[in-house]
């Protein structure tokens, strides 16, 4: 796992664990339950988060991953500086707001049933981690990475002829979906048959958490083994 997806996998603890020592707080204070269910509903969960100068660290940390990934990335075309930076943008602050909704809707909702459950701080923890676990973070980050990627290589393609066949690379394990494997061995295919035969896997590809990209059709470029993608396909 990338340190910036670790580093920001502890500020994730760090901010859980400093709403639920919060609502402890308040609990030993003496406020009833239905005067600490108000304050938590009243509460903007997803302001705090993003306020937080420890996880805004890490958050921007994070970002940083893209910067990475554009330097790794093959290039087959050129594309504008704009472009990439306008592109690099809407992904940023997609990310940031999805994750952060997922964080805050996790944590409002554990610290409610944990109050009007009894529950101790420690069972509060566990039940926010194990609703949105470490390893989850780490899927949502490659997911968001993965879809960059699809996006600037969809940039580079429009500068291409609309002729250009495109294959489907990747690894093919146990893992794969079967409609990876099928898009894979269905051998070159210009963005239009992509399109048409597999709608929206032009840029979605197999789906979250994907592991696959369309990388232009040449001899250079493998198919990535393609029968070995038809021998792993499940019957039907």
């Amino acid at each position: 796992m990338p340190v910036e997806v670790t580093q920001f996998t502890d500020e994730y603890f760090a901010i859980v664990n400093k709403m639920t020592d919060a609502v402890q707080q308040m609990i030993g204070a003496g406020l009833s339950k239905e005067e600490i269910l108000i304050i938590i509903s009243k509460r903007d969960f997803k302001k705090t988060i993003l306020n937080d100068p420890q996880f805004k660290s890490s958050f921007n940390k994070l970002n940083g991953t893209y910067v990475s990934t554009l330097k790794q990335m093959k290039k087959f075309a050129d594309i504008s500086e704009d472009a990439i930076l306008a592109l690099t943008k809407v992904n940023q602050a997609t990310f940031m707001n999805s994750l952060a909704d997922d964080i805050a809707l996790t944590l409002k909702r554990n610290l409610t049933n944990g109050v009007l459950g009894g529950f101790s701080q420690a069972q509060i923890v566990k039940s926010i981690t194990s609703d949105l676990r470490p390893d989850q973070i780490g899927t949502l980050v490659h997911t968001a990475l993965a879809n960059y990627t699809a996006g600037l290589n969809a940039l580079m393609a429009d500068q291409l002829p609309a002729n250009v066949s495109y294959v489907y690379t990747g690894p093919t394990d146990k893992k794969t979906r079967d409609v990876c494997l099928e898009m894979m061995s269905a051998g070159p295919m210009t963005q239009e048959e992509i399109s048409d035969r597999y709608p929206g896997a032009w840029i979605g590809r197999g789906g979250f958490n994907c592991r696959h990209q369309w990388s232009p059709y040449r001899k250079e470029v493998p198919f990535y083994n393609p029968s070995k993608a038809l021998s792993l396909m499940k019957p039907n």
